[in-house]
């Protein structure tokens, strides 16, 4: 590890601050993190949903709150950070930053940690839309809230991931938030609206299961509302068992080790 003569903790702190101060200022940040998930929230609700009459819409709210939430989580998570570091890498900014005592981790968490501080905060602002539009969720038990807690955190470092191999990717960062929305929304619908309505898949269903953003959220729809009243999550039978969350950990471990290695090799470390 870089030796630094400042705190690895200050360092990320630093990092952090930095860039929430310049992301409150982005009204396309903003937009996104409150109003762009609310949005497609009730587009769904009122043009996509058709059920009998009489039908209680309770559970199929709370469905789309989770979905939209993680939805929301990881298209700000995505914007954020592979905004930022496109422009820092275009702005050669890391000539400076290499020649300090700074740990390229500290800046990695200290991004992290912004991009994660808008990604729940959208989450939650959908949950508490959708809730207060009638959603039924489940009870809050210690184990719903350990799944929780879980799957929206390794969401948001996959996310991080993602952001930074598209960073490197792209070399225009004004282009970089269309990118990221487009993506999120190509993943979102491929994989039958994050794998809430696999039916609507032709082949391939089971994927759903498998591929990291309909996971988390097939995980949390599960722990938080059950898929009994549900008849489009299944089949494949919801990934409850503790398998699927080994899967996920294991998504997290492998995106958290590529970011390591890009901000510590091409960031930091090219000539």
């Amino acid at each position: 590890m870089t030796r630094t003569s400042v705190p690895w903790g200050a360092q990320t702190r630093t990092f952090a601050r930095r860039q929430l101060q310049q992301l409150r200022r982005n009204k396309m940040i903003v937009f996104l993190t409150v109003a762009w998930p609310v949005l497609w929230y009730f587009l769904t609700i009122e043009f996509f949903v058709d059920v009998p009459s009489g039908t209680d819409l309770g559970p199929l709210k709370a469905v789309n709150g989770i979905n939209y939430g993680l939805f929301g989580a990881f298209t700000v998570t995505v914007a954020v950070f592979a905004g930022a570091f496109a422009r820092d890498l275009e702005g050669r900014r890391y000539r400076k930053l290499r020649s300090m005592p700074i740990a390229p981790t500290a800046d990695l968490a200290g991004r992290f940690t912004a991009g994660a501080v808008l990604g729940v905060a959208s989450y939650l602002v959908t949950i508490l839309v959708a809730y207060a539009h009638g959603a039924t969720f489940g009870p809050l038990t210690i184990e719903t809230v350990a799944i929780l807690a879980l799957t929206l955190g390794s969401f948001c470092l996959i996310a991080m991931a993602l952001a930074m191999v598209l960073a490197l990717a792209v070399t225009k960062p004004e282009q970089m938030t269309t990118i990221a929305i487009v993506t999120v929304l190509m993943a979102y619908f491929v994989t039958g609206f994050n794998g809430s309505s696999p039916e609507m898949l032709a082949d391939g269903a089971e994927m759903v299961n498998y591929l990291p953003n309909s996971l988390a959220t097939r995980m949390q729809i599960a722990h938080w509302v059950g898929t009994e009243t549900l008849e489009s999550m299944t089949p494949p039978e919801a990934p409850d068992s503790i398998e699927y969350v080994g899967l996920l950990l294991g998504y997290t471990a492998a995106g958290v080790a590529a970011s390591v290695v890009i901000v510590r090799r091409i960031a930091y470390g090219r000539d």
